[in-house]
């Protein structure tokens, strides 16, 4: 092989996966769909949650859940998209 093509090649990832990092993906995914559910209470003020319900009136499939993961996902935190629907419509 020649040099200019030799460098390139180091480059690219290679095709195969190594089973350490399969191993990773699929613990990823399991623990993701095995984690436990808990519920979450936070008073709010009155208006605020008048504007909650008016939302989910107007936006169908919402609900007050997914209102509130989809407001923590924008601050930053991990959340996976799994979780933001309505648990109601997978059944």
């Amino acid at each position: 092989m020649s040099k200019k093509l030799d460098s390139i090649l180091n480059k690219v990832p290679h095709a195969t996966v190594t089973v350490a990092s399969t191993e990773l993906e699929v613990n990823k995914i399991y623990n993701t769909l095995d984690e436990k559910m808990v519920r979450l209470t936070a008073e709010v003020p009155y208006r605020i949650k008048r504007q909650i319900k008016q939302y989910v009136a107007d936006h169908p499939g919402e609900t007050e859940r997914t209102v509130i993961l989809k407001g923590l996902k924008l601050l930053g935190l991990n959340i996976d998209d799994r979780f933001i629907h309505d648990m109601r419509s997978s059944k």
